[in-house]
């Protein structure tokens, strides 16, 4: 059975056989495991759990599943100019695979790359060799190798190896076969290595932490308690004869407030606080130091300490030049690599992920940034419609611009008498 085939059968569920109840829970985990998706794992995982792990990793993966692709060339006179390919469209930006929309398959690559260091991509080409469809390999599956004895025919060539868990049986990709995403954190360049490895203790904190507070509603300790010191003998029967009578008296009795107790009792007020402890300030320096990991900001994780309308303006920015343009830039390089042809990027074709969606503006600022674009020669009227989803009109391929303005090596010729007079 060809490959390809082996991943299409895992998740198409055989019609011949179909239940009026639908799938079983046992049929479900094994379609999402295809995807390097493991329910039983997520279920279980006490990475996962840790919220503010959780949120990084959301944050992220619908970050790159709402960025869309395009194909464009690099050309001395234009620059970078967009180039309509709708094979290339279809497979990046609308279905990579009859199973999945391309929102859900790059959220679901980024966070298999971030959960486990490497996402691996298998690439299923046509007759002609472009690219029909994009598979996403099980990440926990995948082991790098290193031909370095040439094995394989070609000395040092690096190798992918999927062992199918569900099988046993293990398949070999060529190095232009798989799209390699890993994470910045790599000591050999070839292989990532996930941040829940670099950052098991403080994950483990944060995990602790929500344990703890689980326990204490769990066990009641939240609020004031009533300690009683009493001569009696300190036994079971007499703990529960005196804590009934004492909550009974309490609750029936007047208002409650107060509650008589026999001669060489002593009542003492116990109070269990957190803040005592500097639990929620330990417990947010955590938490904070675990998203600088990711690169996510402050506010992004719901903590508006120190936050204002311009701080959180300046963060966003941050989170962009520093988190999401080397994010976007490792996808850009290797997608380009592994999906072009080696002509194609000879004669200067590229794909990018568009970034000005992250930028959306309101009516009013849009219309103040486009006015000063189309009125100092930046943009024609029709980049302009472009932009703003509109179609091109005749005419609207010519700069426009203040009649004020005047080219460099005219400066001084419109004190110039061009009519011949004083």
């Amino acid at each position: 059975m060809k490959i390809i085939d082996k991943i299409k059968n895992i998740v198409k569920s055989e019609k011949s056989n179909e239940k009026e109840e639908g799938l079983s829970l046992e049929e479900v985990g094994d379609f999402f495991h295809s995807y390097g998706i493991d329910v039983e794992s997520i279920d279980r995982s006490s990475d996962l759990s840790e919220t503010i792990y959780y949120i990084c990793l959301k944050h992220l993966s619908e970050t790159m599943s709402k960025m869309p692709w395009e194909l464009r060339a690099l050309t001395i006179k234009k620059g970078k100019e967009k180039v309509l390919d709708s094979n290339i469209d279809r497979l990046l930006n609308l279905r990579p695979n009859p199973y999945m929309t391309a929102a859900t398959f790059w959220g679901t690559v980024e966070i298999n790359k971030l959960h486990h260091g490497n996402a691996y991509i298998y690439i299923e080409a046509d007759r002609n060799g472009f690219p029909k469809h994009l598979w996403l390999l099980p990440s926990a599956q995948v082991k790098i190798w290193i031909d370095n004895k040439g094995v394989f025919g070609r000395l040092n060539s690096i190798w992918y190896i999927w062992t199918d868990s569900r099988t046993g049986k293990r398949y070999s990709f060529e190095m232009n076969e798989i799209i390699h995403l890993k994470t910045h954190v790599s000591f050999d360049g070839l292989s990532g290595v996930a941040t829940r490895d670099i950052l098991k203790t403080q994950i483990s904190s944060g995990k602790n932490s929500v344990g703890f507070l689980n326990k204490l509603y769990k066990s009641n300790m939240f609020g004031s308690k009533v300690l009683v010191h009493y001569p009696g003998e300190l036994n079971k029967s007499n703990e529960q004869k005196i804590a009934a009578k004492l909550e009974r008296y309490s609750a029936t009795q007047g208002s409650g407030k107060f509650i008589p107790v026999p001669a060489g009792f002593q009542a003492q007020l116990l109070d269990m606080k957190l803040a005592d402890a500097q639990f929620f300030e330990n417990n947010r320096v955590s938490a904070l130091q675990l998203a600088a990991a990711f690169g996510i900001k402050p506010n992004i994780i719901n903590d508006y300490t120190k936050s204002s309308y311009s701080n959180s303006e300046t963060q966003q920015v941050d989170f962009y030049v520093n988190s999401l343009q080397p994010l976007f830039k490792a996808y850009e390089q290797e997608i380009s690599y592994k999906i072009l042809t080696e002509s194609d990027i000879k004669k200067g074709f590229r794909l990018e992920i568009n970034e000005k969606i992250l930028f959306k503006m309101d009516n009013k600022t849009q219309a103040e940034v486009y006015s000063k674009y189309l009125t100092n020669f930046a943009m024609t009227p029709n980049e302009v419609r472009e932009d703003l989803n509109l179609p091109y009109i005749d005419g609207g391929d010519t700069l426009l611009g203040n009649g004020f303005t005047i080219n460099l090596n005219n400066i001084g010729s419109q004190y110039n008498n061009k009519g011949g007079g004083e």
